[in-house]
């Protein structure tokens, strides 16, 4: 056995591997989506650091995936059947790109609003702070320094 036949089924497992960290990865958008459009701190925080925790996740596959590419090219292209199933991983990567690309445009858009409405609740508790702010009580009078009493 040399080293492409290990090669293959090891880029093919990578390939794989990476699918399965972006599919998570869009689904927890999706959720942070529901959590934006709610308003929930909480679950935007989770969200985040969830989201983060993948991303680290798909950076380490991306560097496999170049190292074990790099190691590959210096060998011959594969079968036929490796090819094919080559060719079903991109269709399914190309698929989730689009998917994480308009997921990200509406939660960037569901921040911008967000941001916004931020903004106008900002200004309208500012402009009544003087209504709802109590007003300074001075402090009581000593009662022997009364006059007349």
């Amino acid at each position: 056995m040399n080293d492409l036949d290990n090669s293959i089924p090891q880029l093919a497992q990578l390939l794989e591997e990476r699918l399965r960290v972006v599919s998570i990865l869009a689904e927890s958008l999706e959720d942070s989506r529901v959590a934006l459009g709610n308003n929930d701190a909480e679950a935007i925080a989770r969200g985040a650091a969830h989201q983060a925790e993948l991303c680290r996740q798909w950076s380490r596959l991306e560097e496999r995936l170049r190292a074990e590419a790099a190691r590959r090219s210096h060998f011959a292209d594969a079968d036929s059947s490796e090819a094919e199933h080559s060719a079903e991983l991109q269709a399914e990567w190309q698929a989730l790109h689009d998917r994480i690309r308009y997921l990200m445009r509406v939660h960037a858009s569901l921040l911008r609003h967000l941001e916004r409405s931020l903004a106008v609740v900002g200004r309208i508790a500012a402009s009544c702070a003087v209504t709802y702010t109590p007003a300074a009580v001075p402090p009581p009078a000593d009662p022997r320094l009364r006059v007349g009493g």
